[in-house]
């Protein structure tokens, strides 16, 4: 009946030099155990919430055999390797299509593999409350993150009425707002975090695809066909030559922001995307010297620093304060931790001058 999807294809640009093309962010060890990876994390936090069911993960193929590598308890379908990278839209399709071959009644938590959430235990009870929501409404429901901060590097969404207890309807769907408008969303107590966590039957949200993108859809249902007549070797054989040509387009712009109907249920559980180093402030331990560090750090007159070094490396910091240093294999980084959702822009020029070795 309950279904996880996990999406654990993206790059994780922001937290360049850890995260790279061979190892992105979903695989560094920045779950809620020592050593243990975001997507690790995921799983575990699950729970029983989704039931016996095994999760299904969408990744893309260049990374499929990591993940296959981290998750070996998976069943091998349930590994789901793009062809080519075409977004959160294309993906949840995806498995949609190939979890509702399984159990055509399925309800899906679709999930990204790379935040962090610190009290799983309500965590777990918002999972379970937004899937039951899900399946009895049969709609489309969202976790949405109590605003903490003025914060202009999430999404919004804005609650209306409460239709049951512990339930909203979505008024709408904002992208990242500057600073004043963050201001107002906070004071005003009707808008939430938009965490990127769905809930569905997955005939709702495939029903939602074909309305509002016919050309993702019209190759999904070539999958499903196959999947249905002849079973996933064909149903992947499939996917290889019609996926590529689907629009790239997120779940939000492509579905969220044009459906009627969505729900909300409200979720405090110290929720954190993991979205650039500085997020480290928010659930790592700081310590004796102010510092967030990973590896051998070593700090004299240094505080509010964000420090990571690989085994076997020293990384010394002295009369500097409020920066992330990071050393990673072959590159070093070094960002005020104000300025560390720039660091995509190094990884753009790093693409522009063709330096694969650092990518």
């Amino acid at each position: 009946m309950f279904h996880a999807v996990i999406l654990a294809g993206g790059g994780g640009t922001r937290l360049w030099p850890a995260s790279r093309r061979s190892r992105p962010k979903q695989f560094l060890p920045l779950g809620g155990k020592p050593g243990e990876t975001l997507l690790r994390a995921t799983v575990r936090r699950l729970g029983d919430a989704c039931g016996a069911a095994p999760p299904w993960i969408v990744t893309a193929g260049s990374q499929a055999d990591a993940v296959r590598s981290e998750l070996p308890e998976l069943p091998a379908m349930h590994v789901l390797a793009e062809p080519a990278a075409r977004n959160t839209a294309a993906a949840i399709g995806l498995a949609a299509v190939f979890v509702k071959w399984k159990d055509p009644e399925a309800i899906i938590a679709a999930l990204p593999a790379d935040q962090h959430v610190h009290d799983e235990a309500v965590f777990q009870s918002a999972l379970r409350s937004a899937l039951e929501l899900a399946r009895s409404r049969q709609a489309i429901v969202t976790l949405g993150i109590p605003p903490t901060r003025p914060e202009t590097g999430y999404g919004y969404l804005e609650i209306g009425e409460e239709v049951e207890k512990g339930a909203f309807r979505v008024i709408r769907f904002v992208e990242k707002p500057d600073r004043p408008t963050a201001e107002e969303y906070l004071a005003s107590g009707r808008f939430f975090w938009n965490a990127g966590m769905f809930f569905f039957p997955a005939v709702r949200i495939l029903e939602e695809i074909e309305r509002h993108l016919p050309e993702t859809y019209r190759a999904l249902g070539e999958i499903a066909s196959a999947l249905e007549e002849d079973g996933p070797e064909a149903a992947t054989k499939i996917m290889e030559r019609v996926y590529p040509k689907v629009p790239s387009i997120s779940v939000d712009y492509g579905i969220m922001e044009k459906t009627s109907g969505i729900l909300t249920v409200p979720g405090n559980f110290g929720w954190n995307d993991v979205g650039a180093w500085s997020a480290l402030f928010d659930y790592r331990p700081v310590d004796a010297t102010g510092n967030v560090a990973q590896g051998l750090v070593l700090a004299h007159d240094a505080r509010g620093n964000i420090a990571a070094a690989d085994p076997g490396v020293a990384l010394a910091l002295i009369g500097v304060s409020d920066l992330c240093v990071i050393q990673s294999g072959n590159a070093i980084l070094v960002v005020p931790k104000d300025r560390a959702q720039d660091v995509r822009e190094i990884v753009r020029l790093l693409e522009e001058r063709k330096l694969d070795a650092y990518l």
